[in-house]
């Protein structure tokens, strides 16, 4: 949405082809107009057959200049909708992080229908050279990442209607995927007597955690979808990640850009972006660890004054505006036909 409002607002058109749910009421709503996909197909041949089709029939009624694509089977789809509706216009693809042991087939698919590739981070872009795609066709545009500061009264209208209670509050964000190791989160809480533990997110292992956490005793609650994150940010004495891997953590950097103390894994797609100042990182899959690093947070007020400062520093590294100028930048250079983007 950001590229679409972005792309209005300097004169262009942009149109945003996807399937039916709230994000086509989004897009229109900043100007753009939406294209509507069948809403299967990701299910079978026939519906990607369908999918392809449909989108070959708004190539032809759209003639776009350029043609964005997001992730690996967007893009083929793209490409083959392109070849189908005979119509030639430059293909940018965005590869916004994949499971580290399917970087091998997102390689083999983007070599065969991309000229070039922009990683959404500099970890995505190594793990996709050394999966085998050529490192001179790779840009790198980071996504931008930042959050408006929520005002009082909406940190207090959320402590209350979440039961929150006084107590200091650390909070996770993200989906309920074995990608985040919340079990790490659950077993650090665990721990520490005091403070209380949230978790922001929805996702396929909800109730495992939750019958998780209840087996362990653990004090975390899972909130699910928490419509204002800012508010929660806002409200929170420490953010968590325990992720075993990270592409580009953008719940991470959304909170850092608040000015959140963090406590967040050593991995690629945050030891990349994050400064070591601006947050704590501790090893990966370490509930010990984290636990440490949490109670040194919650108890030693000039530490969470000194991260909260460098994590807003380090914050405009990913300021949004300058992604939005690198991608501006990388559809001229598609458009007109020169070999590299960025």
């Amino acid at each position: 949405m950001q590229l679409a409002k972005d792309a209005i607002d300097h004169g262009d058109s942009a149109v945003v082809a996807s399937g039916p749910g709230v994000w086509s009421e989004k897009v229109t709503s900043v100007g753009a107009e939406h294209f509507a996909l069948p809403a299967t197909s990701r299910a079978t041949v026939v519906g990607m057959a369908a999918t392809i089709a449909r989108l070959a029939d708004g190539i032809r009624q759209i003639r776009p200049h350029v043609v964005h694509s997001h992730n690996v089977r967007a893009t083929a789809l793209a490409r083959l909708a392109l070849l189908a509706a005979r119509y030639r216009a430059p293909l940018v693809p965005t590869l916004h992080g994949v499971d580290p042991a399917d970087y091998g087939a997102a390689s083999r698919v983007l070599s065969l229908t991309a000229r070039r590739v922009i990683a959404c981070a500099p970890a995505v872009a190594r793990s996709l050279q050394a999966a085998g795609f050529p490192g001179n066709r790779i840009d790198v545009i980071t996504n931008g990442a930042a959050l408006r500061p929520a005002d009082l009264g909406r940190q207090t209208r959320l402590r209350q209607s979440l039961a929150l209670g006084q107590a200091p509050l650390v909070v996770g964000i993200g989906r309920l995927v074995r990608q985040k190791n919340w079990p790490v989160f659950i077993e650090a809480a665990g721990r520490l007597k005091g403070p209380s533990f949230a978790v922001a997110g929805e996702g396929p292992l909800r109730q495992q955690l939750t019958d998780l956490a209840s087996r362990r005793g653990s004090p975390v609650r899972f909130l699910g979808f928490v419509d204002d994150i800012p508010a929660l940010v806002g409200i929170a004495s420490c953010v968590v990640s325990t992720s075993t891997w990270e592409g580009l953590p953008l719940a991470l950097l959304e909170a850092l850009s608040l000015g959140a103390p963090v406590v967040a894994t050593a991995v690629d797609g945050i030891t990349d972006l994050i400064p070591p100042e601006a947050a704590m990182l501790v090893p990966p899959g370490e509930p010990a660890a984290v636990s440490v690093a949490i109670s040194r947070i919650v108890s030693d007020d000039d530490l969470a004054a000194s991260l909260r400062a460098a994590a807003l520093d380090a914050a405009v590294a990913w300021r949004p505006e300058r992604m939005l100028s690198q991608y501006r930048s990388a559809y001229q250079a598609a458009a007109a036909g020169k070999p590299q983007w960025v």
